[in-house]
């Protein structure tokens, strides 16, 4: 009788230890809204989207519907929370070949820590379109700063950053990323982030992490073609660079017809903002396959042309990278010969960043 006594009064306060336990982990969420957004050209209609609806009115319906995506934006915020966890709704699944799930509907954590950002982990996606997912637990609770990256080739309506009931949340006091300087990436799938593991890896995001300045994913996949809505939008856009990495969409007649009147009417809207010319990554499939090699050539001689005529006209801050400087000779660099690996994204970000350095130190 004695023991069933002592064994109650036990299991009592098991379950009492175990629901005080769970009182002081318990998850409070916040909407992400209210923290630091970054990776935004502009206030959109819906806030997780890259180009407002009525800016995006008079481009072609595929920029439409990319523009949706939540390509190279970011969430900014500081927190003392041991553990992270995270509640995002999809407007649908997506499956592509060539992608993981995590980096086209997932999310991905950095942290800054000893003065560069780190990667923490993944919110990882499972069936469906409403996502509650923890990313990260067990950490020490000391205030660090967080950038959270959402998907690359997805939409995103609600997003809630949850976080333990006791902990605090804020937007930072000493944000690590500088919003006041800007550079803006317009280009095709390999800028939007086809296809990286995850959405960090985008070689935008690289760039923003390595500068330290709010850079701008406007990557359209296979739909960069710089038609002149574009280049009147990309002019509204505040910058500090401009990057062009448009050149793999539009066939060699394109860019011998759009290249030219795309970038003249960028300049003279932005005389002082330098401009980055980037010819198409090679092919690695045209190697093998003539006709592809063939086109891949012809559309970096015809952006060349261009570059050449816009410099004999004396236009000034124009920087001009050629293909063989992007993603190496190993032909290890790409997913299926088109759109790059990891390992594609970190060579073409050591290849921009250099010229990116340069251009804003001889701005004028």
């Amino acid at each position: 009788m004695k023991y069933s006594v002592v064994k109650i009064i036990c299991c009592s306060l098991l379950v009492l230890a175990a629901r005080l336990s769970y009182s002081q982990d318990s998850i409070k969420y916040v909407d992400a809204a209210t923290l630091m957004l970054i990776g935004k050209a502009k206030i959109t209609d819906s806030i997780y989207q890259r180009i407002d609806s009525m800016e995006a009115k008079d481009m072609p319906q595929a920029v439409k519907g990319l523009a949706k995506q939540s390509a190279g934006i970011a969430i900014l915020f500081e927190t003392n929370s041991r553990s992270i966890r995270a509640k995002w709704s999809l407007p649908k699944e997506v499956y592509l070949h060539n992608m993981t799930p995590d980096a086209h509907s997932g999310l991905d954590l950095y942290c800054y820590k000893a003065g560069k950002w780190q990667f923490v982990s993944i919110g990882r996606v499972a069936p469906g379109i409403s996502q509650n997912q923890l990313i990260v637990q067990n950490m020490d609770n000391t205030v660090k700063q967080f950038m959270l990256y959402l998907p690359l080739y997805n939409g995103i309506s609600q997003l809630q950053i949850g976080i333990q009931n006791t902990a605090t949340i804020n937007k930072p006091a000493q944000p690590a990323i500088n919003i006041a300087k800007r550079i803006v990436v317009y280009g095709s799938s390999v800028v939007q982030g086809a296809s990286a593991s995850r959405a960090g890896m985008a070689y935008p995001a690289m760039l923003q992490r390595r500068t330290g300045y709010d850079v701008i994913n406007l990557g359209f996949s296979g739909s960069a073609k710089m038609e002149m809505p574009l280049a009147k939008y990309l002019a509204t856009v505040p910058a500090d660079c401009y990057v062009l990495d448009c050149i793999p969409n539009p066939s060699p007649e394109e860019i011998s017809e759009r290249s030219y009147p795309f970038i003249k009417y960028l300049h003279e809207q932005q005389p002082a903002i330098p401009i980055v010319m980037v010819e198409t990554i090679f092919r690695q499939n045209g190697l093998w396959d003539q006709q592809v090699g063939n086109t891949v050539k012809r559309q970096n001689e015809a952006i060349r042309k261009t570059y050449e005529r816009l410099r004999k006209e004396g236009v000034k801050n124009i920087y001009y990278l050629e293909s063989d400087k992007l993603i190496g000779d190993d032909h290890e660099a790409t997913i299926d010969g088109i759109h790059l690996t990891d390992l594609g994204f970190t060579r073409i970000a050591d290849a921009i960043l250099p010229v990116i350095k340069k251009a804003l130190a001889e701005k004028k």
